[in-house]
């Protein structure tokens, strides 16, 4: 990392974590924090402020090797840890406030199953579980170096299982989500796509740091995913929705309720676990691939032999041998007590998936030794009793090769080697050899960690074809519910129209017509009924009325008159023929029995008339009085026409009937002997009159 990056890094950390902080500081203004509608995102807010500052004194105490810089290196980096763990649970919290559509209280967490069958999702739980299993390995990482390690230049490293860290953090947001697109339908566009956008960016960030490795881009797009929430919440007045000091607003949609199936539900629920299941394994390929193309740092190790080897042991990791070459030694002529001999060192990489990547080789000699200039693949140097001996460098002399020869890939070796002098007893072989090397794991060529990424990439394939399946089952069955419901629709329309048209058919017909001219409409229909009560209506001295009105008046006086007679007529079952100008004709008693009681309604029904028209009276400027005349017996019925068509009364009946209106009196109840008959001992009649009914001759009358 150069300095420019570091300096870049440190004040765009401090830049977003002053921002963070300030807008929880905001958030929490008027508030007690646990009345505080706002108060999941003021947690978000804090926590990415707090995580951006520990990364940023991460780096600016990165390789200070003071006390502070000993505990502000240590410190920055769990607290970056911890913060990542308890942001990715607060925004999921944060999620699910907005799927419930209110404030949730933490205290569900304790309560988990009743929490899920309240609605609140299960994967809230989950994600739970993994950051504090996260929290917790972070700790225990300080004491054990699980995750990162500190060198002794205070330099932060990666240790083995720091691809575990990297699933802990990643899988709460993968799994979020899932949960967030499961209940898409429960949220409002403007709000799908904020949320969305808060995973958008770390995507982003991921793709950035291909291109420029070094500058905090995840860190970076969480504080800015973090302030997003915090101003797209202004702009859709998602804090109101929250807080409920707005009662009237409501962004995310009610959904009415519709009535699923159990087996539907049980699929849905199976389909939103394959779904989390799915996008879970995918992220872990995802992370495994990565650590599968640039390997696994592991931390420094140091091999100390105390019996020297002069060979192979293929048992151990990694075997070194230093030994004096017996064909290539001679005595130093300028002191016979010394010799001059190539040295010969071979590192032999016995591990079948790690790189030693860095190496450094530490042997007793006696102090009078030296050696010659021109070692090969090590920079050779004496110094307190040792040769030491480390990998050639950028810049070393002896780096003829470049860096990349001498790292020593699975089951291969490297040799080393120099001219050195020595006193003549010297036997490198009874000397303790300090090696200490660096390697990456490269787990693609373990054939273990092939099985397991075999099995999980089948694992994978079958719960992602499980998942497309069950997915492709619940649309035929919206489908089929959609079609279901549109057939229910259109039969309901229909049912609807269908009633509509028999009612108006009924308003027109009896209802037996009616039926026969529905299921017979071609045949001709005409029936004779014995004893049939006949009534006729007219208005006294409707023409002269009529005269002094505009003609809109006159039929707005009539309609208002005839619908109420009408109404009367519905209520107690008189047939309403028909009306011709201002009269009004209607029967009853329509039946084959000649025993009925038609004339006694129908006087009941002429009463009502005559109160009908004092009533209109009372309202009315014009003032109107009626004639009635009632007639019984024998008569033809039928419909005429096949256009237009009307149902219609003929016969003898009638014709006295519309007799007995004419020579009728105002406001009075004029009916033939034949209606008294068949009413007298219900109501009052007056002395019979004598009238002269054209075809008829003299008839004797009553009047009630």
């Amino acid at each position: 990392m150069t300095d420019v990056t570091r300096i870049i890094s440190i004040v765009s950390l401090i830049f977003l974590s002053f921002f963070c902080f300030q807008v929880g500081i905001f958030l929490c203004s008027g508030h007690t924090l646990k009345q505080n509608g706002r108060r999941t995102l003021i947690f978000i807010e804090f926590f990415t402020g707090f995580l951006l500052l520990s990364d940023a004194l991460a780096y600016i105490f990165r390789g200070n090797t003071s006390t502070a810089g000993w505990y502000m290196v240590r410190l920055s980096n769990f607290f970056v840890f911890i913060c990542n763990s308890s942001v990715a649970f607060f925004f999921c919290f944060y999620v699910c406030e907005f799927i419930k559509q209110s404030r949730l209280s933490f205290s569900l967490l304790l309560h988990p199953k009743s929490s899920v069958k309240d609605g609140i999702p299960a994967q809230l739980f989950v994600v739970l579980f993994l950051c504090l299993a996260g929290i917790i390995l972070t700790a225990v990482s300080q004491f054990t170096d699980l995750f990162y390690f500190f060198d002794e230049n205070n330099i932060y490293h990666r240790s083995t299982f720091y691809p575990l860290s990297v699933a802990l953090g990643i899988l709460p947001g993968l799994i979020t989500l899932t949960m967030l697109l499961q209940n898409r339908k429960k949220l409002a566009t403007n709000v799908f796509v904020s949320l969305m956008l808060y995973f958008i960016l770390p995507l982003a960030a991921v793709v950035l740091i291909l291109v420029n490795y070094g500058f905090p881009w995840i860190n970076v797009s969480l504080g800015l995913g973090s302030l997003h929430l915090f101003y797209s919440s202004i702009k859709l007045m998602e804090l109101e929705f929250y807080s409920g000091e707005r009662a009237s607003t409501r962004l995310s949609p009610i959904y009415k309720a519709e009535l699923v199936s159990p087996e539907t539900r049980k699929r849905v629920k199976r389909n939103h676990l394959w779904q989390t299941l799915s996008v879970s394994l995918g992220g872990l390929l995802l992370i495994l691939l990565i650590i599968s193309i640039k390997g696994i740092s592991l931390p420094e190790k140091t091999l100390v032999i105390d019996e020297p080897y002069s060979e192979n042991d293929a048992s151990k990791s990694v075997c070194v041998t230093f030994v004096r070459n017996a064909d290539k030694q001679w005595v130093d002529e300028g002191d016979l007590e010394r010799m001059g001999a190539q040295f010969d060192g071979m590192i032999f990489n016995n591990m079948s998936s790690t790189i030693i990547t860095d190496w450094n080789f530490s042997i007793f000699v006696p102090a009078d030794c030296s050696v010659d200039p021109g070692p090969w693949n090590g920079t050779f140097n004496l110094s307190s009793g040792k040769l030491n001996v480390k990998k050639p460098r950028e810049g070393d002399n002896e780096n003829i090769h470049g860096e990349d020869f001498y790292k020593i890939t699975p089951l291969k070796t490297l040799g080393f080697g120099c001219i050195m002098y020595t006193p003549r007893d010297y036997q490198p072989l009874e000397q303790k050899i300090t090696f200490n090397y660096s390697s990456i794991l490269k787990p693609l060529t373990n054939v273990f960690f092939d099985i397991f990424l075999a099995l999980l990439s089948v694992v994978f394939i079958i719960s992602m074809t499980i998942m497309l399946f069950e997915g492709k089952l619940i649309r035929v069955e919206e489908e089929n519910k959609k079609l279901e419901n549109t057939v229910k629709e259109r039969t309901k329309e229909l049912e609807t129209e269908k009633n509509r048209s028999e009612s108006l058919l009924l308003n027109i017909l009896p209802k037996e017509i009616a039926k026969e001219l529905t299921a017979h409409p071609s045949s001709t229909i005409a029936k004779e009924y014995p004893n049939v009560t006949v009534l006729f209506t007219d208005i006294v001295g409707f023409t002269k009325i009529s005269g002094g009105l505009k003609a809109e008046e006159v039929v707005t006086m009539l309609n208002k008159m005839f619908s109420m007679f009408d109404e009367r007529a519905q209520r107690e079952g008189i047939e309403k023929i028909k009306t011709i100008g201002d009269a009004y004709m209607a029967a009853t008693g329509l039946t084959q029995e000649s025993d009925n009681d038609g004339a006694a309604k129908m006087i009941h029904f002429a009463e009502g008339l005559l109160d009908d028209v004092r009533l209109f009276n009372e309202s009315s400027p014009v003032k109107l009085q009626l004639r009635l005349g009632i007639n019984s017996g024998s008569l033809v019925a039928g419909v005429i026409g096949k256009t237009k068509f009307i149902y219609d009364i003929w016969g003898d009946t009638v014709n006295v009937a519309s007799r007995m209106e004419s020579t009728g009196l105002p406001m009075r109840i004029h009916v033939t002997e034949t209606t008294r008959v068949q009413t007298e001992n219900l109501f009052h009649y007056n002395e019979s009159i004598e009238i002269d009914v054209k075809g008829k001759g003299m008839m004797r009358t009553y009047f009630l």
